[in-house]
């Protein structure tokens, strides 16, 4: 037994001794590697983060419909019409349809999105201007120069930036709280203030258009029924429920903020939000120091000597 392990002892001094013969592979591969993240790290461009925190608007709290539905409720189901009134669901909604091809890829369009979600480089802090691509946009004439991708045009669509934006856009909304967090990190701090506002005006102008259209097919549909029924508290459901309808489309013509509102203007960011530069050269030396160590284990064993 003391024998094995004395053979065993000896191998492994072997192998380390022979490892050793290749220890400039493993201290040559580290320099390098921290040579090279140290230029990566440098070549990454600062980005900047613009947050704001949003609250449901007035206009959407307390609905009528709730009321009607305890004081209604079973007249109403004799009708076939659900009074649930429930309107805490829209936040939800509203983030999930945030983060969709059906909202991102018509506000790219209307606010002409495309040149900095694909082609922009960095912002030029000293001028407050930004950098473009010039392989991929020509500022001067505003066109854009690429060379097209497979099965795509010259000219990128808002397809081809829907993800690029999405991934700039971090939603959360925290029940408990009766928040929603909305931030946007992008190359400019300009750009991710505007991008952001526009989020929250857009949104806000999606659910207005929506809840005036459905409160309008609400009332002539609730007109008809009217009509049609000889029972008198049925028709009294149904006058209260036009009511209310009717209320809902007036509130959704008033103010700017119909379904979210923000606690407070938007900040613009005078400091990045990222890129860590140093986490960046501490993981790309150590991959490469894990590396040449692993050459110099490899180059040990191969060795005869």
């Amino acid at each position: 037994m003391e024998s094995n392990v004395v053979a065993t002892e000896q191998t492994i001094n072997f192998t380390f001794a022979k490892l050793m013969r290749y220890k400039w592979v493993v201290i040559i591969g580290t320099l390098l590697s921290a040579a090279l993240s140290v230029l990566v790290a440098m070549e990454q461009p600062n980005k900047y983060t613009a947050k704001v925190y949003l609250v449901p608007s007035n206009a959407k709290e307390g609905g009528g419909l709730s009321k009607l539905a305890g004081q209604f409720g079973g007249l109403a189901s004799m009708a076939g019409i659900s009074l649930g009134g429930s309107e805490g669901n829209d936040v939800d909604a509203a983030i999930e349809f945030m983060k969709s091809r059906g909202f991102l890829q018509p506000f790219i369009d209307k606010r002409t999105l495309l040149p900095e979600i694909l082609a922009l480089e960095k912002w030029d802090s000293n001028n407050n201007g930004y950098i473009y691509n010039p392989e991929l946009y020509d500022v001067e004439t505003k066109t854009w120069v690429r060379s097209a991708p497979p099965g795509k045009q010259v000219i990128p669509s808002a397809w081809e930036g829907y993800i690029s934006l999405l991934g700039s856009i971090d939603v959360l909304y925290m029940k408990k709280k009766g928040l929603v967090e909305l931030k946007v990190t992008t190359l400019a701090p300009e750009l991710s203030v505007n991008i952001t506002n526009w989020l929250v005006e857009d949104i806000n102008e999606f659910w207005r258009t929506k809840d005036k259209h459905e409160a309008e097919e609400a009332i002539e549909y609730l007109k008809q029924k009217a009509a049609e029924t000889s029972v008198a508290e049925l028709r009294t459901v149904f006058y209260e429920l036009i009511a209310e309808q009717t209320r809902s489309k007036l509130l959704s013509s008033i103010g700017d903020y119909h379904l979210v509102k923000p606690l407070s203007p938007v900040i613009y960011p005078e400091e990045k939000s990222g890129p860590s530069r140093a986490l960046i050269c501490l993981g790309i030396t150590f991959i490469g120091g894990l590396l040449s160590l692993i050459v110099a284990f490899i180059l040990a064993l191969r060795s005869k000597a």
